[in-house]
């Protein structure tokens, strides 16, 4: 059982009565004999756990993609398709919980997700596996590809044709009421955003043999560290409260 291994490699202690001020990663059997859902909760309770074929994925899926024109643009998602009859294949170096990952599968594009964390990687995994299940999904699910690890060390022994850059935004001291539960378990478990800061991430995605690189950015913020060194054309696509920062790759 593929949620078992994941377990082990994340060498953590199994209990059926864990302490009330611990994080838990729970296996939940499912009645209708698809693969078990993977959550972690938090110890005031509240759980998160990322699942493919139902809520804001789901209906991303069935708008086709309407939903992430912005990031389909910046990506020049329609652009390759009309060049080589073929969509692109997509690295998103920054996996995160999938949504964007899972809504680029769904128009066709071959998708490649590195996630640094490895609890992360596991719900990412157990998600995956839940969608190859479900004959709605089965199709999408088949086009990505989970990858463990930091995006700096993978990316060079990766090809694609543009890479995807999404920074996870640094916590805001004054948060939104609605602020998604999902943000707030990432920041809980990663920690401020170390790639922020030195430019790694960016060096090694221009560093690459893609033809473009796109980066997330909220609307008004700085370009990612390391753009300074950047000598090469950039533009952008702007949607209400994001940027998407371009920076275009020569090619053989």
């Amino acid at each position: 059982v593929r949620e078992a291994d994941a377990f082990d490699s994340l060498e953590l202690p199994r209990t059926m009565t864990p302490p009330d001020d611990a994080w838990v990663l729970a296996r939940q059997p499912q009645d209708d004999g698809t693969p078990p859902l993977l959550e972690l909760i938090r110890p005031d309770g509240v759980k998160l756990s990322i699942d493919f074929s139902s809520g804001k994925a789901r209906h991303r899926a069935n708008e086709a993609g309407k939903g992430i024109q912005p990031l389909a643009r910046a990506l020049g998602l329609n652009a390759f398709r009309k060049r080589h009859a073929i969509m692109p294949h997509v690295i998103d170096a920054t996996g995160g919980l999938g949504q964007d990952a899972w809504a680029l599968a769904t128009t066709g594009a071959r998708v490649t997700v590195i996630e640094r964390n490895p609890i992360v990687h596991a719900l990412l995994d157990n998600a995956l596996r839940r969608a190859t299940a479900e004959p709605a999904t089965c199709n999408t699910a088949a086009r990505v590809r989970l990858l463990p690890g930091h995006a700096e060390s993978v990316l060079p022994e990766l090809q694609a044709d543009v890479i995807y850059l999404d920074p996870m935004y640094p916590e805001r001291r004054r948060k939104k009421a609605g602020s998604r539960k999902g943000m707030q378990f990432l920041h809980a478990l990663l920690g401020p955003p170390p790639d922020e800061n030195d430019g790694t991430l960016l060096a090694a995605a221009l560093s690459s043999a893609a033809g473009r690189v796109a980066v997330k950015r909220p609307r008004g913020a700085p370009l990612l560290a390391g753009s300074e060194q950047w000598q090469g054309q950039r533009t952008c696509v702007e949607s209400p409260n994001t940027r998407y920062d371009i920076y275009h790759l020569p090619t053989s």
